[in-house]
């Protein structure tokens, strides 16, 4: 793929992104727990210090992984959704109807 292409479509997907952030407060508050959580796992996952894995680590490793999920499913859904109007639009001036 094309250096164009590519940085079109992480323009268009970080787009998609800052706007859940605005628009679903479901999206935005699972992205400020992911953020929180992985504050508290980076340690672990960087093994920095002595590796210690207690039972509240282990919580917030599951817990950010059902964020990360829940986040990545509302993506999908909106990366999908602007994927197509962006097909359509493109499509309409193609035909000379997006005028």
């Amino acid at each position: 793929m094309s250096l164009f292409v590519s940085d079109f479509l992480n323009g268009r997907i970080e787009y998609v992104m800052q706007n859940l952030c605005k628009t679903n407060g479901d999206y935005a508050l699972a992205m400020e727990k992911k953020k929180m959580l992985y504050q508290n796992i980076e340690p672990i996952i960087q093994r920095r210090g002595e590796l210690n894995i207690t039972a509240g680590d282990c919580m917030d490793f599951c817990e950010y992984f059902e964020n990360d999920f829940t986040t990545a499913a509302i993506l999908e859904q909106a990366l999908y959704r602007q994927g197509y109007l962006d097909c359509a639009q493109l499509l309409a001036m193609l035909l000379g109807k997006g005028e």
